[in-house]
């Protein structure tokens, strides 16, 4: 698991520090800090970061940030927050050619980065389109604490979001209205229901095997009638099979037959 990596595109250096200040406080990798659209894409190329911070003025760049969004999106599309001072039409209708998950208001405050973050990753993965008009700071941040790709998602752990990718978890485990996420290096604990996190990561490896234990079949190294090994970083972790799973997880598992 890996923190959320931030590129900040702002042409005033002292909101540039104050925005890679503020989110290395919160426990997020900032990706690079730039003050024009060249070196913006050069970083861009270079880090492919989780979400962008873009300026939408940028002042003497050959691009303005909405132009950059674009080119942005041309390479990969990640969540874009638009950083405006003010909200003037034209600019606003133009960005909203270019689907961005947010908007921040300057100047803002440390809590509404915090949500803004929140509401962009929500909205990205949702491709629910955000408003500017609506008052950032009565805003809250979405309940739902997981933001879904096919390979990887989000999770908010305290103040930050965890990057984990899909083929790096080995187990998960149910604990009373929360799941432990065992990945190759290490683990958490998350505040969500077993069944809950199986909808929302429909990854076909991820095979339910018992009502506690969903086990990643990539790292499956061994089975028998009752257990599952799972390969971990210091060795071979035992996962029960219940009778109700063992059918479905059997057949899941490819396997060469005899002649």
């Amino acid at each position: 698991m890996q923190s959320l990596s931030i590129l900040i595109i702002e042409d005033d250096y002292l909101a540039a520090a104050d925005l890679e200040e503020e989110l290395a406080g919160f426990g997020y990798r900032v990706a690079a800090v730039t003050t024009d659209s060249e070196s913006a894409l050069r970083a861009f190329r270079e880090n492919l970061p989780d979400i962008a911070l873009v300026d939408i003025e940028l002042k003497g760049s050959p691009m303005d940030g909405i132009e950059l969004a674009q080119a942005f999106n041309s390479i990969k599309r990640i969540p874009i927050v638009f950083l405006t001072g003010h909200y003037e039409p034209a600019y606003l209708e133009r960005a909203k050619l270019v689907g961005p998950a947010s908007y921040l208001l300057k100047p803002h405050t440390p809590p509404q980065l915090d949500v803004t973050l929140s509401l962009a990753l929500s909205n990205f993965f949702s491709r629910k389109m955000p408003d500017i008009h609506a008052p950032l700071a009565a805003a809250s941040p979405p309940a739902c604490i997981f933001y879904s790709e096919t390979d990887f998602f989000f999770v908010k752990q305290d103040y930050r979001h965890l990057r984990v990718e899909v083929r790096d978890i080995r187990w998960v485990q149910a604990l009373r209205g929360y799941v432990r996420i065992v990945t190759g290096t290490d683990s958490a604990i998350f505040s969500v229901k077993l069944n809950s996190f199986m909808e929302q990561v429909p990854d076909p490896a991820l095979m339910q095997v018992h009502r506690s234990y969903v086990v990643n079949c990539r790292h499956v190294v061994s089975y028998t009638k009752g257990q599952a090994f799972v390969r971990r970083q210091d060795g071979v972790e035992e996962i029960p099979i219940g009778k109700k799973y063992r059918e479905a997880f059997f057949q899941a598992l490819p396997r060469l037959r005899a002649d």
